[in-house]
This record gives structure tokens, sequence and C-alpha cells, in this order.
């Protein structure tokens, strides 16, 4: 099997753990998210709270055929292209506490929170302040990771709190330890990351369900339509009236 169909396998085998393994977790959160949404002044919080883990934010926020109820957690330190500052910052506690400050967050509520790893001061600070605010939290993470990484390790928390020590519902992304995949002889290491096709597999599965509980529910989900089609300017417009004063990235 050459390294294309290998890294194709990897991907594939983990999209299988998923639906078999996480079904439950996955329908006890798209069912609280879906109840939530119901109500048109809520939102769906989504913190990518890491380097690469805020493009789950990004991923699922005002693009076609997503919600148009969903307030990602931008922090600008986080989108800098320095990785090693973006590493540090994740590190940092106290940070998730002054990203989330600007936004507002109501009674019956969800914040999504995305970690490649489920460890970090970011990670755990931001459950913490979620719980504060009396928000039903979803966390995706890496149970493998969070399992094999030991107490004091650099990248903890000063608790050594893992996320799904934390959260109300947890779907475990199926990350292997060190999230590359592909042996290359020579390489000084593993490459080809997985992380990112995992979790975008995961949220847009969410979605799926949720819209799918929501209608049978009798509501009508609120969905962007691509401003590439006829009438999709005109579909978006209504929306981002209604929602550029809650939605802080609008």
């Amino acid at each position: 099997m050459n390294r294309f169909e290998q890294y194709k396998q990897h991907i594939e085998e983990r999209f299988s753990r998923i639906l078999s393994e996480e079904r439950d977790a996955i329908e006890t959160a798209a069912r609280k998210i879906a109840n939530s949404l119901k109500d048109e002044n809520h939102l769906l919080h989504v913190f990518g709270t890491g380097g690469h883990s805020m493009m789950a934010a990004e991923e699922i926020f005002h693009r076609a055929g997503g919600f148009v109820q969903i307030d990602p957690i931008f922090f600008a330190s986080l989108s800098v292209t320095n990785n090693v500052l973006k590493s540090r910052v994740e590190r940092i506690p106290g940070v998730s506490k002054v990203a989330m400050r600007s936004h507002t967050f109501l009674p019956g509520e969800v914040m999504l929170i995305v970690s490649h790893v489920g460890v970090n001061s970011m990670t755990i600070d931001a459950a913490l302040e979620a719980k504060e605010h009396g928000l039903f939290v979803v966390g995706i993470e890496s149970t493998e990771i969070c399992n094999m990484l030991p107490a004091g390790h650099p990248a903890r928390h000063p608790s050594n709190k893992n996320l799904n020590e934390l959260v109300d519902v947890t779907i475990d992304a199926k990350i292997p330890y060190g999230d590359a995949v592909i042996e290359v002889p020579n390489a000084m290491q593993k490459i080809a990351p997985i992380s990112s096709n995992l979790i975008f597999f995961i949220l847009h599965i969410l979605e799926i369900r949720i819209t799918e509980i929501m209608i049978e529910d009798g509501y009508e989900p609120l969905i962007w339509r691509s401003g590439n089609i006829d009438g999709g300017d005109e579909h978006n417009d209504k929306y981002h009236e209604l929602y550029k004063q809650k939605v802080k990235a609008l």
C-alpha cells in the first residue's frame, strides 16, 4: 500500500470509530444544542482553544450550509502565523477568561470547546469559565493523548485536569498521540497529521444531527446560503441584520 492510501486508511478507520464509539455522545450533544438553538436568541459558542484547534471555530462560522447562530470565540494571539507563540499562549492560565470577556452568555446556551489535546491551560480555563456562566459544555478532545500525558507535563494546566473531567459531555476525536501518522524513511519523525480532518468530521456530523432533530421537532434551523448562488446575498443579509449585534465576529 502506498503512503497516499495509508493516509486515507488512517482517516477512514478513525471516522468509522467515531461513528461507532461516539454515537451516544454525539447524540447527547446534538440534542442539547438543537434544543438551545430553537430559541433564536440563543447562540452556540465555539472555542477552539489552541493554534490549530482554533480552526474549528472558523470551520463552522459564517459559511454556506452552516448555522447562523454560531458565536466563534477568537483570540488574536492564536491567529498569528508564529506557531511557537501560539503554543505558548495556549499554555498561559487566565487567557480564556480574557478571550471570553467580550462575549455574552445566556442561560440555556451551549459552549463547544475544541482541543486537539484536551489538557492545556486555555482549554481547561475555558471549560471552567463556561461552567461559571452556567452553560452546558461539550468538549471535543483526544482521550488517548489526555491519558498519555503525565501530570506536570509543560502542556498541562496547573490543575492537571483533562477536558473530559470538566465538561457535560465529551466527544473523543480519536487523534493519535503525536497526531502525524505516516512514516517516510530518513524523515526525522512521522508526517501527515490527521487531527483537523477528524475534528471537522465531528463538527459536520453534529450539524447534520442538530438539523434533523430541529426539523423533527417542528423548528427550522437558520442556515447560511452560499453568496455565490442566486439569492444568496439576499438570504444572508436578513440574518446579518438580526445577529450582527449578538455575534461579535459579524
